[in-house]
């Protein structure tokens, strides 16, 4: 059984753990649930630890049509695209 995303700690925890994947697992559980600005950027951050560029710059876009003034959305959408590019030539 799985404690909610919306519990700060348990998500804390897995930051502290380095357990990406479960995290991504967790957040995409929630996200499917109610789809939430926060739970998108935070899952879009976990997905650049992983270096998984497509994926994060979906979750941006999707964070953005929500908020397209979101601040760390566009920050962290601007650095993947920059990443990305290096990372595929």
């Amino acid at each position: 059984m799985s404690i909610p995303v919306t519990n700060g700690t348990y998500v804390a925890v897995l930051i502290d753990e380095q357990k990406e994947t479960k995290a991504v697992e967790e957040l995409t559980e929630a996200i499917a649930f109610k789809p939430e600005l926060q739970m998108l950027h935070l899952r879009a951050a976990f997905y650049e630890s992983m270096s998984d560029y497509d994926l994060v710059l979906r979750d941006c876009e999707a964070t953005l049509c929500l908020d397209p003034n979101h601040k760390e959305t566009l920050e962290l959408y601007n650095r993947t695209l920059k990443e990305s590019a290096v990372f595929y030539t």
